[in-house]
């Protein structure tokens, strides 16, 4: 599941066959439709929470409610069940998808304000290797740094400065299109990820915020 940003998703795989996927839009919180999402899913695919044998969520970066609440589900669905549990960041997941170019990946999420988290990746044999943490950038400052650099850029944004970029042999950065609803990416990275896997009575899982929490600023700014 993953619940980082607006756009969440629920999917059911057996393997790595996708049985079944539940796409939402959500302008408040993901905390009835997700439910909702999962019960339904389970039942158009005739199984039952019984039949699971990995829960895995999205870890962010992105929406810090939105993370909290499908983590929290996906940990109390590992613990009533005694399954695994796994968190993929989101960002991988967007890098996987254009595994397949080789080379060097930028994915660039929406972070508001005018700024983006963005990490790096280097791919080998299509398989994308995260290269040094992912930070926060104003999105003018991170095209002046990545400018005529010779990589591909997976992005969430609706309009970004790599969205023509594609145009003309000697246009670099190039943006590649993308599926944003991730949950069937964060299933399939979980399942190939054992060392990933927790297992017992408090699973845990550390959020991908890179931007803290606004109630942890404004109490840094003694508001």
């Amino acid at each position: 599941m993953d619940t980082s940003s607006v756009r969440g998703s629920v999917a059911l795989l057996e393997g790595a066959e996708l049985r079944g996927e539940v796409r939402t839009c959500s302008g408040g919180t993901h905390s009835v439709s997700l439910l909702r999402s999962i019960e339904f899913l389970l039942g158009s695919a005739g199984w039952g929470l019984g039949d699971l044998g990995l829960v895995a969520a999205g870890i962010g970066p992105g929406s810090f409610t939105g993370i909290r609440i499908g983590i929290s589900t996906a940990l109390g669905l590992s613990q009533s069940l005694g399954i695994p549990f796994a968190g993929i960041s989101g960002l991988d997941v967007l890098a996987c998808q254009a595994g397949w170019l080789g080379g060097k990946i930028g994915v660039a999420v929406d972070a508001h304000r005018d700024e983006v988290y963005y990490g790096e990746y280097t791919c080998r044999a299509g398989r994308p290797a995260r290269s040094g943490r992912p930070a926060l950038w104003k999105i003018s400052e991170l095209e002046r740094a990545l400018a005529g650099r010779h990589l591909y850029i997976v992005s969430d944004l609706g309009a970004s400065p790599w969205e023509g970029s594609g145009k003309g042999a000697d246009r670099w950065p190039r943006r590649v299109p993308a599926d944003l609803f991730l949950a069937a990416g964060v299933g399939r990275l979980a399942l190939g990820r054992r060392r990933y896997w927790q297992t017992g009575d408090a699973p845990a899982a550390e959020p991908l915020y890179i931007r803290p929490p606004d109630a942890v600023r404004n109490k840094s700014r003694g508001r």
